[in-house]
């Protein structure tokens, strides 16, 4: 065989297998774009399905919440017979008290809900005097039975912000007060007071508040919502000498479940 013709077949042998070899990367390059279409295809749709089951869930939800709050209150001197100067009274400062409550909330539109439920809700004040030989405290506590109503405006989805206002009337269930005292002979004496007559049966406080909601799964989500709450009816009768009106500076944090 001629030197002419060994080249050409060589040459031909060379071209074959880097064409083979060029087919072979082209069927990689092409088989690797199917798979990534592939799985791109599968993870929209996987996302689509997880949209419509979740908003394929009701528009209602319902709420567990512990709170948290300061309260100071209002008091002054009932007008008329019954009135009396503030005398000590004026030197009370306020409390710190814990309150539940659990009850549902509905999204009625994208941006705003409406929220009903029960709770039952405390506020406090105390007072403490330090003489030379003798002392004299107490911490008064007054504990109702509540069902707050709120409208929210509501903005995001996963991150959700909540600002509303509300009202909250509440039905008195008792009056509590711990009295702690020493005479002068050093003698340390305790007494505690509870009481469910003498006051308002009834009172109704407005409420201001803001938090945000965060959604941990599909139907899970935790609320932290600081509010504050004021008391517009006095919780003393017409006949008591004061006009009691409690305030509440505090925090809402809890489970929101989705239905």
């Amino acid at each position: 065989m001629s030197e002419i013709v060994r080249l050409k077949l060589l040459n031909g042998l060379v071209c074959f297998v880097l064409l083979m070899n060029g087919f072979g990367v082209f069927s990689q390059i092409e088989m690797s774009k199917e798979n990534m279409a592939k799985e791109e295809k599968e993870r929209k749709e996987k996302k689509a399905k997880e949209l419509i089951e979740k908003d394929s869930l009701s528009a209602t939800s319902l709420y567990f919440n512990a709170n948290w709050s300061y309260t100071p209150r209002k008091l002054e001197e009932n007008e008329g017979l019954f009135g009396d100067s503030l005398g000590e009274r004026a030197n009370e400062t306020a409390g710190n008290r814990w309150s539940f409550g659990l009850g549902f909330r509905n999204q009625l539109h994208k941006y705003i809900a409406l929220e009903g439920g029960i709770a039952f809700m405390r506020n406090s004040e105390k007072y403490n005097f330090e003489g030379v030989d003798t002392s004299y405290s107490y911490v008064t506590e007054y504990s109702y039975l509540a069902l707050p109503i709120k409208v929210y405006y509501t903005y995001g989805k996963d991150f959700k912000f909540l600002g509303g206002v509300g009202i909250t009337p509440q039905m008195f269930v008792r009056y509590k007060q711990d009295l702690n005292y020493k005479t002068t002979e050093g003698k340390e004496e305790s007494e505690t007071i509870k009481s469910t007559t003498g006051f308002s049966s009834f009172v109704i406080s407005a409420t201001v508040s803001a938090g945000v909601q965060i959604e941990l799964g599909k139907r899970v989500s935790v609320q932290v919502i600081p509010e504050y709450r004021i008391q517009l009816n006095s919780s003393n009768t017409k006949q008591d000498a004061y006009k009691h009106y409690a305030r509440a500076i505090g925090v809402n944090a809890g489970i929101v479940v989705r239905l």
